[in-house]
C-alpha cells in the first residue's frame, strides 16, 4: 500500500487529535471536597488528583510506658491506589509507611504525620479524616510538587477494641478500610 503526504499527514492528525481528546478526558478537574474546617486544605492549594485506596490500617499491641496495660497503635497502612472507586480501575500507586504515597511513575509523597490535621470521621467505625503536609518527596513527576494530602470518605480502619493487653504485646492485626485521597500543589 502507498500513500500519498496528504495522506500520511492526516493519519497522523486523526491520531494525534485522538490522543489529545483522551487525555483531557483522563485530566478532568478535580473539584474541592466539602470536608470540615480542621481539615481544609489553604485556599492557595489546587487540588490535582483523587485518588481511591483499598487497602488495611496495621495495628500492634504495645505496652503502655507507664505500665498500666496495652494499647493499639498504628504501625502502617497498607493500600493499593486507584484512579476511581470504579471495579477494575487503574492502580495509579500505594500508600504505606511514614505516611507516604507512591506513584506509578516512581515519584513519591512523605506527609508530616506529627503536625497533621484531624477531623472525626462521620461514622466512629472509620479512621479520621485528615490533612497532611507534606515532609519530604518529588519536585517533578506525577507527586512532584504535591504539598497536602487530604483523606476523607474513609470506611473501616479502626483498631479493635479488645485483644490487646499485657499478655499479648507484639500481636498484630490488619484492619481492612478505604478511603479517598486528595493531592494538593501549592498553598
Amino acid at each position: 500500500m502507498t500513500c500519498g503526504f496528504t495522506g500520511v499527514v492526516t493519519c497522523i492528525s486523526t491520531v494525534l487529535a485522538a490522543g489529545l481528546v483522551a487525555a483531557c478526558a483522563s485530566s478532568a478537574a478535580v473539584t474541592r471536597p466539602t470536608v470540615p474546617e480542621a481539615i481544609e486544605a489553604p485556599a492557595s492549594a489546587t487540588p490535582v488528583y483523587r485518588w481511591f485506596a483499598k487497602g488495611t490500617q496495621n495495628y500492634t499491641c504495645t505496652a503502655k510506658a507507664d505500665g498500666s496495660g496495652a494499647d493499639w497503635k498504628l504501625t502502617a497502612p497498607e493500600a493499593t491506589l486507584f484512579a476511581s472507586a470504579d471495579e477494575g480501575a487503574a492502580q495509579v500507586g500505594l500508600h504505606g509507611i511514614g505516611p507516604s504515597w507512591a506513584a506509578t511513575d516512581g515519584t513519591r509523597f512523605v506527609g508530616n504525620a506529627a503536625t497533621a490535621n484531624k477531623a472525626p470521621a462521620p461514622n466512629p467505625s472509620a479512621v479520621p479524616w485528615l490533612l497532611v503536609p507534606k515532609k519530604d518527596g518529588d519536585t517533578t513527576g506525577t507527586l512532584g510538587g504535591v504539598s497536602f494530602v487530604q483523606r476523607i470518605d474513609t470506611v473501616g480502619g479502626q483498631p479493635p477494641a479488645t485483644g490487646c493487653d499485657t499478655t499479648t504485646v507484639g500481636a498484630t492485626v490488619k484492619i481492612p478500610y478505604s478511603a479517598t485521597y486528595i493531592f494538593y500543589r501549592g498553598g
